[in-house]
């Protein structure tokens, strides 16, 4: 379910490394928090344009009758790619008057609409509840290791924290997560230099609740999608 985004998982240990041989205020530790949400938030992007564009390719139902959205934005500026204006009505920016926009409706009013939006709820409940299961697996297999050594008490600490935030993520707060990434990326991508004022484990948080939503959503796509293994 998440060996796509194993990279993610190994620049946040990396960065765990670092934080413990490297001083605070190198140029290299200042940077890690734009490295990290450029790279969750670029790789999310392109997982999500990879599942978009094998739903156009080979949709269980014709677009023409079940997405009209679809073929209305196909032909808005035929030259851009239709993934590309899709992934851009998941909304996350500030508007004119410096409020930030966090909304995935239109996204979701392309698949039909509120219908499409309950299915990815529904579906990022069983991943949470699955990711839960996972994280109590590690605990236990670690709770016979906490007198082995001090990295195994930070491992089960760091699993322990990541299950208290699985028992309160909701899906709006996993959603809000996921925008706040890509509005995130893109004011390091305007400016790197002072674009992001949140520290490593602000987006490490960010991203635990993320991914939750991005897998929940990619999921709910594939099930619109003809695969030819199935």
């Amino acid at each position: 379910m998440y060996d796509k985004y194993n990279e993610l998982d190994r620049l946040i240990s990396e960065y765990e490394v670092d934080f413990k041989t490297i001083r605070e205020d190198k140029l290299i530790m200042k940077n890690y928090p734009k490295v990290l949400v450029m790279s969750i938030a670029s790789l999310f992007e392109k997982q999500l344009k990879i599942t978009c564009q094998k739903f156009i390719d080979n949709p269980i139902q014709p677009l023409s009758v079940a997405y009209p959205e679809i073929v209305v934005l196909a032909h808005k500026n035929p030259n851009k790619p239709l993934t590309d204006k899709m992934f851009a009505k998941l909304e996350g920016y500030y508007d004119t008057n410096g409020s930030e926009i966090l909304n995935a409706q239109k996204f979701y009013n392309l698949f039909g609409g509120d219908g499409f939006k309950n299915d990815v709820e529904r579906i990022f409940n069983e991943v949470r509840l699955a990711r839960l299961d996972q994280v109590n697996s590690v605990l236990g297999s670690l709770m016979n290791l906490l007198d082995e050594g001090v990295q195994y008490e930070y491992n089960y600490a760091k699993q322990s924290d990541l299950k208290e935030k699985l028992n309160v993520c909701s899906f709006n707060v996993a959603e809000k997560a996921y925008l706040g990434l890509k509005l995130r990326r893109n004011r390091v991508a305007h400016d790197y230099i002072n674009g992001l004022s949140d520290t490593f484990e602000d987006i490490e948080n960010f991203y635990y609740d993320a991914i939750l939503y991005i897998v929940s959503l990619e999921h709910a796509i594939e099930k619109l999608t003809i695969f030819e293994d199935t």
